[in-house]
């Protein structure tokens, strides 16, 4: 009987062993330290061409989650849960990781908790698309930063059954650093793709006192006047694309050049470039 006891306690310790180990291929992030005996209950990394990082609170308009703002990012993605250990709470394991990444000088751009957030069933469900996430709406916080070109999105909440679960997602953004792209006095050739009206809004962003002009250039066939005309069509398009998407008028300057450049200094036809000014 004393044997068999044994055994089953063996048993028992191995079952809780592995349950509090984390799923298979999984890892930590380089920048950010687990909480303490936490351990990883889901986890996936890829390549994401349009990530939704939520900047203003969620809301139900006709049946459809709409936020108050958003910004659309691709680049690689790591999705990372954790289970916290028992006697710990949602808002200890969002500090814990709160406090690194301030550390490390990371802007926070939107923070909530509590019923402030919304219903936990959205970010759950909607946004992060794991279930284990639902929770009790007013045990939950939401924060989301940028550190360089990485986002950062994380999300603490405590379920019904009292366990509790931290979500961390980190999107190493392909979009370049808009400072290295747009170095004052230089020029940068661009298109019309969300990559690089994205790229637009950081640098001005990062530079609250710099405005940008627009140059369109036209080498199609045509007189110069129907040629300066498609380029400023272009640029009056384009402009309003930056001004739909934020960008103030007044930080932008726009200049048709049609095909007054130097024979073979443009080798395409048409060509939108970029440059900053402070």
């Amino acid at each position: 009987m004393k044997r068999f006891f044994w055994i089953l306690s063996l048993t028992l310790l191995s079952g809780l062993t592995m349950a509090a180990s984390d799923i298979h291929n999984s890892s930590d992030l380089d920048s950010l330290e687990r909480f303490p005996r936490s351990f990883i209950v889901q986890y996936e990394q890829k390549q994401n061409e349009d990530y939704r990082l939520v900047l203003g609170g969620l809301e139900k308009i006709n049946g459809v989650l709409v936020t108050e703002k958003e910004k659309r990012l691709a680049g690689l993605l790591t999705q990372i849960t954790y289970r916290i250990p028992e006697n710990h709470s949602a808002q200890q394991a969002f500090n814990h990781f709160q406090r690194q990444l301030t550390q490390q000088g990371a802007t926070e751009l939107f923070f909530c908790s509590g019923r402030d957030c919304g219903s936990s069933n959205q970010w759950a469900n909607s946004i992060f698309r794991y279930f284990r996430l639902y929770g009790v709406d007013k045990t939950q916080s939401f924060a989301s930063y940028q550190l360089n070109n990485t986002y950062f999105s994380l999300y603490s909440v405590k379920r019904g059954n009292k366990r509790v679960y931290l979500r961390v997602d980190a999107l190493a953004s392909q979009v370049e650093e808009a400072t290295d792209k747009l170095p004052n006095v230089s020029g940068v050739e661009i298109q019309e793709t969300d990559n690089d009206i994205q790229m637009i809004i950081n640098y001005l962003e990062s530079s609250p006192s710099a405005s940008i002009w627009l140059a369109a250039f036209d080498l199609a066939a045509g007189s110069r006047s129907e040629q300066l005309k498609r380029s400023e069509t272009r640029l009056t398009e384009f402009k309003s694309v930056l001004i739909d998407a934020g960008v103030a008028v007044s930080r932008i300057n726009v200049h048709p050049v049609g095909s007054f450049v130097p024979p073979g200094a443009l080798p395409k036809d048409k060509i939108l470039i970029v440059y900053s000014e402070e």
